[in-house]
C-alpha cells in the first residue's frame, strides 16, 4: 500500500492546464543500448517491480470538487503497467533515420490525463544478430518529473552491474490506497495554518528553515530587487523563423560528443568557462550556421531560456518542481567561436551573481510563493513569467530553451544490456517556440537532444550536423583527442 494523496503545486497544476493546441507538456528520453533487447514479458516484470521506488509513477490526478486549481495525486486503482509500456519493432533496417522518425510520432502525441502520466516504449531495431541493439523512449508529464532530477521510470530500471542490482525491494503486491473525496478535502485543513494567499508546506519550511535568511524584510526588498532586474534585463526577444505558430507534431535530432572534450574547450577559449558555456556556444554557432544556410538575417538579439535546478541534497525523490532559470542573450552576430564562448562565459557569470536569477527562481518554483489564482495563467517554464503585471513584459524573452542536466558518471545496464548513449526530449513550449536543444552527461560523453516543431523545422537534422561542425570548431568533437 503507498502512502496518502499528495496535492499538486500551483506550478504542476499550470503545467496541466497548459497542455491544449499544439503545446505538450512532457518531457523524456531516448536510450539507445547495445546488445540484444529483453523479452518484452521480462521488460514488462522488470519496469513493474522498479515502480516501488516510485510510487507516484502509479499514481493519477484527481481534481478536487469545487476547487477549479486544486487536485491531487491518488493511487489509480486500475493501474496497469501495459497501458504504459509499449513494444515496437522498427521495420527492416532499423537505422537511426527511423528511429528519429518513431521518436518524434511519440513525442507527438498528448499523455492521457485520466491515467498515470508516462508512458515507456522498448524499441527494436533489427533482427537478432544484426547488432543494431535497441532502444528505449520515457515520456512523462511535466507536472509528474521535471527533468533535472531526472528520478523517474527511465532511470530506476537502470542497473550500475550487469547483473542486475539488489536494492532490497519487498517484492509484495501493490495495492492501491483510496480516500473518499471528503476526506481528501478534510484532510487539507491540517494545512490551514500554514497557508496565507496559497502559501504550500514548502513555502512555510523554507521561511522556518534555519539556513534561510533570517530578515525577512532584507529578503523582500532583495527579492523586489530582483524582479526589477529581470524585467529591465529580459526585453522581449524579436521573433525569427523559430518564433512562429507551431503545430502538434515533433521531430527530433541527436549529436553526441565527450564530457572531456567540451571541459577542455572550455578550459582553452575562455578562464573560468564551463561546460554550460561551451555548450551554449556550440549551440549559438550551429544556429548561426542554421540562419545562414536558410537564407535568414542574422539576429542581432537572440536569447536563450537555460533552466537550472535548485533542489537541495535529499529532494529528489520529492514531487514539485523546483528550478530556476538564466535568460540567457546568445550572440550569433559573432562568428568567431571564440570570441562567442568569452561573451556567453562572461555574461552567465553576471547573471548568476543577480538578483534576477532569485526572482525567476521564486516565480516559475510558484509552487508556495504564488496565490493559487495567479496559477491559471501560469504554463510550464515558458509561461511563468508572464503573470508578473505591470513589471514582466506580456512577450517572452526568449526565442528557445536550452537545457543541460547532468546524468550517470559511470556506465548502466537494461536487465545486462549496456546504455551507449541518453539523448533528452524537451518540450516545446510556449506556443511561438518552435526549438528546443537539450544535453546529458553521460559516461564521459555529452549527448544532445534537439527537438523541433515538425513542419517549421524539416531541416532539424542539418542543425545536428552543424552541432557536430561547431564541436569540431572548438576542438570538442567527438574525435578529438
Amino acid at each position: 500500500m503507498s502512502d496518502g494523496p499528495d496535492q499538486l503545486s500551483p506550478a504542476d497544476m499550470s503545467s496541466l492546464l497548459a497542455e491544449r493546441g499544439p503545446i505538450h507538456v512532457h518531457v523524456g528520453g531516448t536510450a539507445i543500448f547495445d546488445g540484444e533487447p529483453p523479452d518484452f514479458d521480462r521488460f514488462c516484470a522488470h519496469v513493474e517491480e522498479r515502480l516501488e521506488l516510485i510510487p507516484r509513477f502509479r499514481r493519477k490526478v484527481r481534481h478536487l470538487p469545487g476547487r477549479a486549481m486544486r487536485a491531487e495525486w491518488v493511487d489509480d486503482a486500475g493501474f496497469d503497467v501495459r497501458r504504459h509500456v509499449r513494444h515496437v519493432a522498427l521495420p527492416h533496417p532499423g537505422t537511426d533515420a527511423q528511429l528519429r522518425e518513431l521518436v518524434g510520432q511519440v513525442m507527438s502525441e498528448p499523455l492521457d490525463q485520466d491515467r498515470p502520466l508516462w508512458q515507456l516504449y522498448l524499441i527494436e531495431r533489427g533482427a537478432p544478430g544484426s547488432g543494431k541493439g535497441f532502444a528505449a523512449v520515457s515520456k512523462t508529464h511535466h507536472a509528474l518529473v521535471d527533468g533535472i532530477s531526472a528520478i523517474d521510470v527511465g532511470a530506476v530500471i537502470l542497473d550500475p552491474d550487469p547483473e542486475g542490482s539488489d536494492l532490497g525491494l519487498s517484492g509484495e503486491r501493490w495495492s492501491p490506497q483510496t480516500k473518499r473525496t471528503d476526506q481528501l478535502l478534510a484532510g487539507r485543513l491540517e494545512d490551514a495554518s500554514r497557508k496565507v494567499l496559497g502559501m504550500s508546506r514548502d513555502a512555510t519550511r523554507r521561511m522556518l528553515d534555519p539556513s534561510a535568511p533570517r530578515d525577512a524584510s532584507q529578503t523582500a526588498l532583495r527579492t523586489a530587487q530582483g524582479f526589477f532586474d529581470l524585467a529591465r534585463n529580459s526585453d522581449p526577444v524579436k521573433p525569427t523563423f523559430l518564433n512562429e505558430e507551431i503545430g502538434r507534431d515533433r521531430r527530433v535530432a541527436f549529436a553526441s560528443t565527450t564530457l572531456a572534450g567540451m571541459k577542455r574547450a572550455a578550459a582553452q577559449h575562455a578562464e573560468g568557462a564551463t561546460v554550460n558555456d561551451a555548450l551554449l556556444a556550440v549551440s549559438t554557432g550551429a544556429l548561426r550556421r542554421l540562419f545562414l544556410a536558410r537564407g535568414e538575417p542574422i539576429p542581432s538579439e537572440f536569447s536563450a531560456l537555460v533552466p537550472m535546478s535548485i533542489r537541495k541534497p535529499g529532494e529528489e525523490l520529492a514531487l514539485g518542481n523546483r528550478i530556476t532559470t538564466l535568460i540567457v542573450p546568445l550572440p550569433l552576430d559573432v562568428e568567431d567561436p571564440d570570441e562567442r564562448l568569452r561573451r556567453i562565459h562572461e555574461t552567465t557569470s553576471r547573471l548568476k551573481k543577480s538578483e534576477a536569477a532569485r526572482a525567476a527562481s521564486i516565480v516559475i518554483e510558484a509552487s508556495g510563493w504564488v496565490p493559487p489564482t495567479m496559477s491559471r495563467v501560469i504554463g510550464t517554464v515558458g509561461g511563468a513569467l508572464s503573470p508578473v503585471r505591470g513589471v514582466m513584459p506580456q512577450r517572452l524573452p526568449w526565442n528557445l530553451v536550452i537545457s543541460n542536466v547532468p546524468g550517470p558518471s559511470i556506465p548502466v545496464y537494461l536487465l545486462g544490456q549496456p546504455l551507449r548513449s541518453i539523448h533528452p526530449f524537451v518540450a516545446l513550449s510556449p506556443q511561438k517556440r518552435a526549438l528546443s536543444i537539450g544535453a546529458i552527461s553521460y559516461d564521459g560523453g555529452l549527448h544532445f537532444g534537439l527537438v523541433g516543431d515538425r513542419d517549421r523545422l524539416s531541416d532539424l537534422d542539418v542543425l545536428a550536423s552543424f552541432i557536430d561542425e561547431e564541436l569540431e570548431a572548438i576542438g570538442a568533437g567527438a574525435t578529438a583527442t
